[in-house]
């Protein structure tokens, strides 16, 4: 997927799975999420200012966002270290 492919993607709408660390035991919290995606780079969470997810967020100072495309495809890509 090129950048401009990439941008595009995450511009549409899309569910996202938010995860972000919660507590010190390495656990984690991830949950479906509603988002904004601004191309270059600005990304909103639609969460409650006082929900778990926001409250993980802060606490952790950073979260994962994973977004999928629902429809089906015969493509399909992996990313990892050999």
């Amino acid at each position: 997927m090129s950048a401009a492919e990439r941008e595009a993607f995450l511009a549409d709408v899309h569910v996202g799975v938010l995860s972000a660390a919660i507590g010190t035991a390495g656990q984690t919290l991830a949950v479906p999420v509603w988002y904004s995606y601004q191309p270059r780079g600005l990304l909103t969470v639609l969460t409650g200012r006082r929900s778990r997810k926001a409250a993980a967020i802060r606490a952790a100072g950073r979260f994962g966002l994973c977004v999928q495309d629902a429809r089906p495809t015969a493509m399909s890509a992996s990313r990892g270290r050999s």
